[in-house]
């Protein structure tokens, strides 16, 4: 399982891949954030983030059009292993780093976050 990460911001995105990192050491956590040194989102960094993914991820994201460029690539490509995870982007993915880390399998990580956190809409 990875993590992937969707910030309009890139200090943001690495923020919270250090933080996980940290209490998920091992764990292949990947994140883009900003455009150019500006905040916005950019489909292609996401497609090349997700072209690296091995396996199953789960990816966060922060507001709307993250989340619209996040679904746009999976529509454009065979990323059937990526899930997007509709929780808080900090919180989410600290917590899904945490039990990945516990050999949690992605229904059980998902059902954590649905337990924990309320669902964006």
């Amino acid at each position: 399982m990875e993590i992937c990460v969707v910030s309009h911001s890139e200090q943001i995105a690495a923020g919270i891949k250090a933080l996980v990192s940290q209490m998920a050491e091992g764990l292949t956590i990947k994140a883009v954030g900003g455009i150019d040194g500006e905040i916005g989102t950019s489909i292609d960094a996401i497609t090349a983030m997700f072209d690296e993914v091995e396996g199953e991820a789960l990816v966060f994201y922060d507001i709307g059009s993250s989340k619209m460029n996040i679904e746009m690539a999976l529509e454009m490509n065979d990323y059937s292993q990526i899930t997007i995870a509709h929780y808080p982007l900090v919180e989410g993915a600290f917590l899904a780093g945490v039990e990945t880390m516990l050999g949690k399998n992605k229904d059980d990580i998902l059902e954590s976050l649905k337990n924990n956190f309320k669902e964006k809409e």
